[in-house]
C-alpha cells in the first residue's frame, strides 16, 4: 500500500502542467543551477507541513479517525509574507490529505483557519472530509474571509463533506458538528459551558480538539462528547503513587517469561512455564496456527510454537500481548493502536539509523506508552521489561543515545516535526520520517485487528 505522502505527491503531480521548457543548443558554462518554481517549493513544504496526522477517538474509546492541520510555525511564517501559492499549497494538501484518509474507510479531519479558506479553489479536493473551520487571529478576522467561508460551506457539503465551527464564528448557520477546543482551562470547565447551549446545539455531535492529556479525553468521551482528539501520549510527569495500580497478575506472569528470555533462562523451562499457563497455551497455540505458519499442522504443540518462533520473536509477542490488558481504559482500544504505532516507528526508525539490534527499540516504544496504558509506575515497566541501560536512561531519564527516539515520535504526534527539521536528518530527513510513521500506522491497524482475533 503506498503511503499518504506517495498518494499525496501523485495529487500535485496531475494538478500540475508546467509548459515544458526550451533548452538552448550549447548552454553556456555558467549558467546557474535550475532551482524549484514558488510553486514547486510551497507543494513540495505543504506535503510535509500535513502528512502527520494525530488520532481522532470515537466515544467507545477506538480511533475514528485522523486529524490533519497546518503546523503553527507554517502558519505564523506564510501569514507574515505575501505568499498565496504557498498558501494554496498547503490547503489543498490539507484537504487532500483528509480525503484520501477518508477513503480508507476512517474520517480525515482537516483544521483550516477561517482567513484559508479563501484559497479553496475547487471543493472537492475535500470530497468526504470533515473540515473544521478555526478562528482566525484578529487581524485577519475580515468580514469577507466570513463571507467567503458561509459560501463555501455550501460547496463542500455538495461534495459529501462535513463542515464543522465553533458556535460563535458564524452564529447565523447552523455546522455538522460544533467543534471546540479545550484551551488553558479544565475539560470539566468546557463540559459545564456545553450544558448551558439550546437544544439543538446540544443535538449535534460534538468534536473537542487540543484536549490535554489522556484523563482528559476519556472524561469528555464519558460525558457527552462524541470525537476528541489531543494529547495520547504519555504524561511529562510521571505517575503518582497514589494514581499507580497495582500489578495485574496477567502481567506479571507475562513479564516473568520476559525476563527469563533476557537472562537466559533454558527454553525448556520457559516451555513448562507457558504449559502452565492455560490462557498463555492458547493465544500462543491460536498465534502459531494463523496464516503466517500455514506450514504446522493443526496439531501443532507449544514445544513446536516456542521452536518456530524463536527466543526473539517470543519476546516480541509476549511483549505486544501486554497491550491486551488494558481493556478497563475507556481509550484503551485507540492506546492499544497508538502503542503498536509508536513501538513500530521506533523499530522503522532505528533501521533507518542502522542500530545493530532495531528490535530493542520496538520493545522501548512499547514501553513509553505501557505506564499510561495499564496505569502503572514507570519503575514496574522497566523492571517487567527488564530493559537494556540505553532504553533505561531514555525512559526514566529523558537521556541516552536513545532518547531521540522517544523525542522524534513526540515530534510526529504532535505535528511539530516540521519546527525541529534538523533533528529528522540521521533518519533521512522529515520527509523519510513522515513515510516511515505513515508505513507503521498501516502496521499498528493490521496488528490491531491481529490482536483482536487473537484475544
Amino acid at each position: 500500500m503506498s503511503s499518504l505522502l506517495q498518494r499525496l505527491r501523485k495529487v500535485f503531480l496531475k494538478s500540475r502542467t508546467p509548459p515544458a521548457p526550451k533548452k538552448p543548443a550549447s548552454p553556456p558554462r555558467t549558467s546557474p543551477a535550475k532551482v524549484a518554481s514558488p510553486a514547486e517549493t510551497g507543494a513540495a513544504a505543504a506535503l510535509v507541513a500535513v502528512a502527520a496526522r494525530r488520532p481522532l477517538l470515537a466515544a467507545d474509546g477506538s480511533i475514528f479517525g485522523f486529524e490533519f492541520c497546518i503546523d503553527a510555525a507554517t502558519l505564523r511564517r506564510l501569514r507574515a509574507r505575501n505568499d498565496p501559492r504557498g498558501r494554496a499549497a498547503h490547503v489543498l494538501a490539507l484537504l487532500t490529505s483528509a480525503r484520501l484518509m477518508s477513503q480508507t474507510g476512517r474520517v480525515g479531519f482537516a483544521r483550516l483557519p477561517v482567513d484559508w479558506m479563501v484559497h479553496i479553489t475547487d471543493a472537492s479536493c475535500a470530497a468526504g472530509a470533515w473540515v473544521g473551520i478555526e478562528q482566525a487571529p484578529p487581524a485577519e478576522q475580515a468580514l469577507s474571509h466570513l463571507e467567503k467561508a458561509a459560501d463555501l460551506v455550501q460547496q463542500l457539503r455538495a461534495v459529501g463533506a462535513k463542515v464543522g465551527w465553533d458556535i460563535t464564528l458564524m452564529p447565523e448557520q447552523t455546522p455538522d458538528f460544533v467543534m471546540l477546543h479545550q484551551g488553558p482551562d479544565p475539560m470539566g470547565t468546557l463540559l459545564e459551558a456545553i450544558k448551558t447551549w439550546p437544544q439543538a446545539l446540544r443535538d449535534l455531535p460534538a468534536l473537542v480538539t487540543d484536549v490535554a492529556s489522556i484523563d482528559d479525553v476519556e472524561l469528555a468521551l464519558s460525558s457527552g462528547i462524541t470525537y476528541a482528539c489531543g494529547a495520547l501520549t504519555p504524561p511529562a510527569q510521571p505517575l503518582s503513587p497514589a494514581d499507580a495500580l497495582p500489578l495485574a497478575p496477567e502481567v506479571q506472569r507475562v513479564g516473568q517469561l520476559l525476563n527469563q528470555l533476557v537472562i537466559g533462562t533454558d527454553t525448556a523451562v520457559i516451555v513448562s512455564d507457558i504449559k502452565s499457563d492455560v490462557g498463555l497455551s492458547y493465544r500462543l497455540l491460536r498465534r502459531i496456527n494463523s496464516a503466517s505458519f500455514a506450514q504446522l499442522h493443526a496439531e501443532a504443540s507449544i514445544d513446536q510454537a516456542v521452536l518456530m518462533l524463536g527466543r526473539n520473536e517470543l519476546y516480541r509477542w509476549l511483549s505486544l500481548l501486554l497491550v491486551q490488558f488494558a481493556g478497563k481504559r475507556k481509550a484503551s482500544s485507540a492506546l492499544q493502536e497508538i502503542t503498536l504505532w509508536r513501538s513500530r516507528l521506533l523499530e522503522l526508525l532505528a533501521q533507518e539509523n542502522k542500530e545493530p539490534v532495531p528490535g530493542q527499540l520496538f520493545t522501548l516504544g512499547l514501553a513509553s506508552m505501557l505506564g499510561p496504558l495499564l496505569k502503572i509506575s514507570q519503575d514496574e515497566v522497566v523492571s517487567t521489561l527488564n530493559l537494556p541501560t540505553p532504553a533505561r536512561q531514555a525512559l526514566l531519564d529523558q537521556a541516552g543515545p536513545w532518547h531521540i527516539y522517544l523525542h522524534m515520535a513526540l515530534l510526529v504526534q504532535t505535528q511539530s516535526l516540521g519546527e525541529h527539521s534538523e533533528l529528522a536528518e540521521p533518519f533521512g530527513g522529515v520527509e523519510r520520517v513522515m513515510a516511515l510513521a505513515d508505513e507503521a500506522w498501516a502496521w499498528a491497524w493490521d496488528a490491531e485487528h491481529a490482536n483482536r482475533d487473537a484475544a
